[in-house]
């Protein structure tokens, strides 16, 4: 369990730079920041409530709560890193930086400073009338794939803004590839997103109504493939000890490389029959001719040994090329 611990920990502190996770939860999490500077959206509304360097309380446990996170925590710009605090929370946007940023938090869309960004989503499951979604797909390259998502809301939720994500994921990282945000300034696709340049060409967008996503991909290659989740955000929620998240489909996506047909086991014997008939016909056709060839030496007073000496070694040929193939 410790080494278990330890290798989680290592992927944390050497993960590639500005990589997202997305973490789908009930409970309380333990975030890690290799630099000790955080900035933080509590309400997931992309506003950057807590931005600053923290540092550990002597004396107390060295895991911060986010609701004490001011008691320890400080303005300065100080590149000193101390002891590593990891960070309790249940709910919102985190993102782990070199240096503090200003301005907005978009975990998927890092900034130039950025190690690592959580997005920390407390799951309710009440939000729509159906439960979360399974199922798989696999794929040749050069094929396309659909990916559906629709939804129905359940009372209290269906008059609130809202985000529509479809998050790629591949073990720990994670990544947008379809945002649509209902808000107070309208209607916007791709605003918490960052896609890659590569797959915004293979993409389409099929939604056809404010509660039905559905994406397709063209062309797919083996980097398409991966989890990809339909994930609803409502906005405001008023009942804190609920969350505002839910997983709406979960689509595992498995893509081969295109494989030339083999030969099947009655195609091979289809054709070594072919090659035996084409190497024994001649045989048959020769046997009446050297025959025929006898009598015509006979007639002529001809000795026909030098003719039958010919048609063996001509069958005997013949055999051995049947044997050899």
């Amino acid at each position: 369990m410790v080494f278990h611990l330890f290798v989680l920990l290592s992927f944390f502190l050497s993960s590639s730079h500005g990589h997202t996770e997305f973490i789908y939860t009930v409970k309380e999490v333990q975030l890690i920041c290799s630099t000790n500077k955080w900035e933080i959206s509590t309400e997931s509304d992309n506003k950057i409530d807590v931005s600053c360097t923290v540092e550990c309380v002597h004396h107390e446990s060295h895991v911060i709560n986010l609701n004490n996170i001011q008691k320890s925590c400080t303005k300065s710009y100080s590149d000193k890193v101390g002891e590593n605090c990891p960070l309790k929370a249940r709910s919102g946007f985190f993102r782990c930086v070199s240096a503090l940023d200003s301005g907005f938090l978009y975990p998927f869309k890092p900034s130039p400073n950025t190690v690592t960004s959580y997005v920390v989503a407390h799951a309710n499951e009440e939000m729509t009338t159906k439960s979360e979604e399974r199922s798989s797909v696999e794929l040749t390259e050069g094929g396309d794939v659909l990916l559906n998502c629709s939804f129905h809301f359940t009372a209290g939720y269906d008059h609130q803004g809202f985000t529509v994500y479809w998050i790629k994921t591949i073990e720990w990282s994670s990544s947008c590839v379809y945002s649509y945000e209902l808000g107070t300034y309208g209607l916007t696709y791709n605003h918490h997103c960052n896609v890659q340049e590569d797959l915004l060409h293979r993409l389409s967008n099929q939604t056809d109504s404010k509660t039905s996503h559905n994406i397709r991909i063209r062309n797919v290659t083996e980097s398409d493939a991966g989890q990809y989740l339909c994930v609803l955000h409502v906005h405001r929620h008023y009942n804190k000890t609920k969350g505002n998240w839910k997983i709406i489909n979960n689509i595992t996506v498995s893509v081969d490389k295109d494989k030339e047909p083999e030969i099947s086991r009655n195609n091979s014997d289809d054709i070594e029959s072919l090659i035996r008939l084409c190497v024994t016909l001649p045989i048959i056709l020769v046997v009446p001719m050297a025959v025929m060839g006898v009598y015509f030496c006979r007639k002529t007073e001809t000795s026909p040994d030098f003719l039958s000496d010919l048609v063996i070694q001509f069958i005997s040929d013949q055999f051995s090329r049947i044997e050899v193939r």
